[in-house]
Order: structure tokens, then C-alpha cells, then sequence
């Protein structure tokens, strides 16, 4: 008995040590990293338009006065060099007209004003210069990968208070979901409590070093549920290097673009997955139609990651490398089909040749007449120029006059009687899909008018 009372007084000495230590540590790393983040506030103008009466010789007088004002935001942001650059979440200084910079120096509240110097709007990730020449206390990046289980500790200025220190574990990495519209990827997850307010704020780790940098919390209410997420600190890194050291990283390239499918395209194109992104255009000599990859086919998911749109397309592959093979999941003719991808070096060119269907010039001096739902159709060489549209017709708030109808619900021209042939069986109380050419440009367009 008096063997594991021993026993126990051992263990309780060793367990209270161990959290002597802990304790200290964290102490450590709050001392080592409060003076490198930072609280960002934002202020944009605002006008308002407001009719305030007006008297003249005792008659009253509607005016319009034009009325300014200011409109605030707060974020979180940490220093990562000491000339004083800074990182931030996009979203925090979109628009902004002024951003400020707050920090505590010698447990004073100190202020800079900041400029915005570059970033990456898809990923959420915006660099700022503070403007001053003193040096700045910063933070820098962990060069090892966070595992889950990690302790990590988010910091920021929630709901614009004083700077706060929350800690939690990474409960999970490579997440991917979408906030108020933006999509993000390759996330850390973590049940250390980010608030709003944190965004832009980093996540450090247990060496004090920026693991992440808080962008978005999961809450149908908006405050803290147990679930935040942090952009990865090998991917600020990147954008980093980008901006401000001028590194030129290789990108992976597709090739191809997207616009989001509706009812009445997937109904068309024979699809019964309610999500994905068609493909508008496929750029000659591109991995996308070195795979076989078509206009018209209707790309499901990247690496099991779904896809609507070129913003999803971006993140899916934003950090893959020449040379990276993806899995690239897809719809054509009502079939699934699925094929593996080798991604090339995104051309230095910005103009890209499109891959353009050869034209057939049989009938190039012959011009044959149509009228389809007030557009005036002179079909010439396998297309349907629209030459005039009528103001009674339903559909003058689509087409324009200079627009080239190429296919009709996915039918396309071989000749007049195949176009008159496709009209005909088009109704727009149902709803048509029309493949287009508007300024050069290729893009689907889906009408209905009831």
C-alpha cells in the first residue's frame, strides 16, 4: 500500500512538472510573437444619394444632395520582415481607401498608416508595406509541414478588442470548402477559436513560428463553433516570394476555362450532376486537349475536388507543378468519364490561341435568310449571324446584332437547312441553349423566356 502511494506522489510530481513546463512555454511564445501581429483597420467612402426639400421664396423645392461618408473594417495581420511588410486575408483591405496599422510597442498602442503592395485575390492573401523606416519585431514561416494533432495557438484582434491568444490542435489539413462565395483549399483545420476579427491573424506553432494565417470560421451564427481554418504557410510563403522578392514560381496549366453550368446546359448536355463547370474554351497545344478534353464537356472535379467554376479550376491546380499529373472527372454526352492529366508550363504569352473548328467555306458567297423569335438570322458559312434584332423580341436582352449563333442545344450547322432544321425544334418558354461567338469570343448562353 505504501508502495503505490509512493507511486501515485511520483506521478503527480512528474505530471505537475510537465505542466510547469507547458506553461512556461506558452508564456514564451506569447512573449516572443505579440509585438508581430498586428491589428488592421480599413475605412473606404461611401456616397448616398438622399432629396431633401429646399424652400425658395416660400415654395418648397425637391433636391438631390450627394451625401460621403466613411465605412469601416478590422482584421488581423502579422509582420513577416523588418522593413515592416505585412500579411493579411484579402477580404480584410478589399476596396480599401486607408488602412491603418495598429501594434503594441512597449505596452503602448502605436499606429502606422500602410499601403497595399500585392497578393493574390483567389487565394485570399494580400501584402502590405507599413510606412516607416524604423524595423519592425516580425514572425517567419514554418518550413515543416503541421501534422494533425500539432498544438497551435491563433492570435489576432477579434471583433476589433485587444490582441487574444486562443490555443487548439490541428484537427485536420488539406480541407477544402467555400465562405460567403470564396473557395479555399489545402486548409488547416482547427479547433482553436478564431473569431471574426482574427482574419489575417497567424496561427503559430509551438516553436512561435507562423504555421498559417487565419482566413474563416464555419458558424451558421458567425461567431466561434469549434471549427476555423488557416491558409497554409507554404502557400503565403509562395505569394510571399512572388511579391515582394520578385520569384516567378511555376505554375501548373490546364488549359482550358470554365463558366458554372445552370438547368437548363446540364439538361442539354445530358447531365445529371447537379454542379460543374463547361468548358468554354481549350487552348491549342494545352494538356486539356492533348487529353482529349472537349468544348462542351462538363468538368465534375479535380483530384475528387469538385468544380463549378475558372475560380475553382484556379485553386484546384494554383499549386501544382509542371509535370504534376491530376485526375480530371468529367460529363460529355450524358457519360462520366475520368482521365489522367499532365500538367504543362503556363505559357509567358497572354495571348493564348484558342483551339477554333476549321471553317467550312463551301457556301462562303451564299447568304440564306432565317427569323427566329424576332433575330433576323443570315446564315453564312456553317453560322447564324444575327444582323438585326426586332425591340418586340423576347429575346433583345441576350443577343446583340454582330452575334454568331454556332449550335443550338448542342446542335451544330452543317448547312441552312440544319440550322433551320435546330431553331425549329428550339422553345425558349423551355428553355435553349445557344453556343455563341460575341467579339471574337466563344461562350454558352442559356435563355428562358416564359
Amino acid at each position: 500500500m505504501k508502495f503505490f502511494a509512493i507511486l501515485i506522489l511520483m506521478v503527480s510530481q512528474v505530471y505537475s512538472s510537465v505542466l510547469s513546463d507547458f506553461q512556461k512555454e506558452s508564456n514564451s511564445i506569447v512573449e516572443s510573437t505579440r509585438k508581430s501581429v498586428v491589428s488592421v483597420k480599413v475605412s473606404k467612402e461611401g456616397y448616398a444619394s438622399v432629396v431633401e426639400p429646399e424652400f425658395y421664396f416660400g415654395y418648397m423645392i425637391p433636391e438631390e444632395k450627394i451625401y460621403k461618408y466613411k465605412i469601416g473594417g478590422i482584421g488581423s495581420g502579422v509582420i513577416i520582415s523588418e522593413d515592416g511588410y505585412v500579411v493579411t486575408n484579402y477580404h480584410v483591405i478589399e476596396e480599401a481607401d486607408e488602412i491603418n496599422i495598429e501594434m503594441l510597442e512597449n505596452n503602448r498602442k502605436m499606429s502606422y498608416t500602410a499601403k497595399y503592395v500585392g497578393g493574390e485575390e483567389k487565394l485570399d492573401i494580400a501584402i502590405l508595406k507599413i510606412n516607416s523606416k524604423r524595423k519592425f519585431p516580425y514572425l517567419s514561416f514554418s518550413t515543416s509541414p503541421v501534422q494533425v494533432g500539432d498544438i497551435v495557438f491563433a492570435i489576432g484582434y477579434p471583433f476589433g478588442f485587444k490582441q487574444t491568444y486562443t490555443m487548439g490542435i490541428v484537427s485536420s489539413k488539406n480541407v477544402s470548402l467555400k465562405v460567403e462565395g470564396k473557395a479555399y483549399n489545402d486548409l488547416i483545420q482547427t479547433d482553436a477559436a478564431i473569431n471574426q476579427g482574427n482574419s489575417g491573424g497567424p496561427l503559430v506553432n509551438i516553436k512561435g513560428e507562423i504555421a498559417g494565417i487565419n482566413s474563416a470560421i464555419y458558424s451558421p451564427s458567425g461567431a466561434f463553433a469549434g471549427v476555423g481554418f488557416s491558409i497554409p504557410s507554404w502557400r503565403v510563403r509562395e505569394v510571399v516570394d512572388e511579391i515582394i522578392y520578385k520569384k516567378t514560381p511555376e505554375r501548373g496549366w490546364l488549359g482550358i476555362s470554365l463558366i458554372p453550368t445552370d438547368l437548363i446546359m446540364r439538361k442539354v448536355m445530358l447531365s445529371d450532376v447537379p454542379k460543374g463547370g463547361i468548358i468554354n474554351k481549350v487552348y491549342d497545344g494545352s494538356p486539356a486537349k492533348k487529353a482529349g478534353l472537349k468544348r462542351g464537356d462538363i468538368i465534375i472535379s479535380i483530384d475528387n475536388d469538385d468544380v463549378e467554376n475558372d475560380e475553382d479550376l484556379v485553386n484546384r491546380i494554383y499549386y501544382k507543378k509542371p509535370g504534376d499529373k491530376v485526375s480530371v472527372s468529367y460529363i460529355r454526352d450524358g457519360k462520366k468519364y475520368a482521365v489522367d492529366v499532365v500538367l504543362g508550363s503556363r505559357p509567358q504569352n497572354s495571348e493564348i490561341e484558342l483551339s477554333q473548328a476549321k471553317t467550312n467555306n463551301k457556301e462562303e458567297n451564299k447568304d440564306l435568310y432565317y427569323n427566329f423569335n424576332g433575330l433576323s438570322i443570315r446564315y453564312r458559312d456553317n453560322g447564324a449571324y444575327v444582323y438585326k434584332v426586332m425591340p418586340d423580341s423576347p429575346l433583345k436582352n441576350y443577343f446583340k446584332e454582330g452575334d454568331i449563333i454556332v449550335g443550338v442545344n448542342n446542335k451544330k450547322f452543317s448547312d441552312f437547312n440544319s440550322m433551320v432544321s435546330a431553331f425549329k425544334g428550339a422553345d425558349i418558354s423551355e428553355g435553349v441553349l445557344f453556343d455563341i461567338i460575341r467579339d471574337g469570343e466563344p461562350f454558352y448562353l442559356s435563355v428562358q423566356v416564359k
